[in-house]
């Protein structure tokens, strides 16, 4: 079995890819028989759909893919507990059912070496979230057909991707315990903007193919769209 982690990255020569760097020294010393591959995508609003899917073709000839962003981890357990049932159950795995934002001085002392408690410097929780670090066998991606690069810019590419994967792969499984998500700068979200608005009607999009047959349809419609665009 190989293992890819796929990150989707843009660089900043800055604080993003210093959070990077001790991210990946992460999977480096909890997973080194895991290959990270980088996928970037550098022009206009960023497409982390492009940038995941360009990770993925790096990775080559790979039978199960970690997605995962360049800002968050989870245990070691927990992400071999994703992959083994990834690969038991066929389904779409999520290695947490927590998502923890870590605050700004939390994040640089745990990146600088801290271990101890790091709640004190939680500035949020959430349940119910569907990206951070995923994981899918090589069969459900290829039936999904990869992610959808149709989302430009923030948000929705990841419901799109879920719901995809849980209607083609049997549902949707998580493993106990956190997803840690270290401090940056927020992204820019305008959800007044053009592209905010066309990822929101295609997700709905997504939302509405509840079979099987649907969603392999919507699928087709869609990608066969996007070539048009690009045309």
């Amino acid at each position: 079995m190989t293992v890819a982690v796929l990150v989707p990255r843009r660089a900043d020569g800055g604080h993003r890819d210093q959070t990077w760097q001790w991210v990946r020294s992460w999977w480096a010393e909890h997973h080194p028989d895991w290959a990270v591959h980088e996928g970037h995508h550098d022009q206009g609003p960023f497409n982390r759909s492009a940038a995941i899917n360009a990770a993925a073709e790096a990775a080559g000839d790979w039978t199960v893919a970690v997605i995962a962003d360049a800002d968050s981890f989870v245990g070691p357990d927990q992400a071999r507990a994703a992959v083994d049932r990834a690969v038991e159950t066929g389904r779409f795995v999520l290695g947490y059912d927590r998502y923890v934002y870590v605050g700004r001085s939390m994040s640089g002392q745990i990146q600088a070496g801290w271990r101890g408690d790091w709640w004190p410097g939680v500035e949020f929780t959430m349940h119910g979230t569907c990206s951070s670090v995923v994981v899918v066998t090589r069969d459900l991606w290829d039936q999904v057909g990869g992610f959808d690069e149709g989302f430009v810019g923030w948000g929705f590419e990841d419901i799109g991707f879920s719901l995809a994967c849980q209607t083609l792969g049997g549902g949707l499984e998580r493993i106990p315990g956190e997803v840690w998500h270290l401090w940056h700068a927020p992204a820019p979200r305008d959800e007044s903007s053009p592209e905010f608005k066309a990822g929101k009607r295609r997700m709905d999009r997504y939302a509405k193919a509840d079979t099987p047959a649907k969603m392999r349809s919507l699928i087709r419609r869609l990608r066969h769209e996007q070539k048009k665009t690009e045309a």
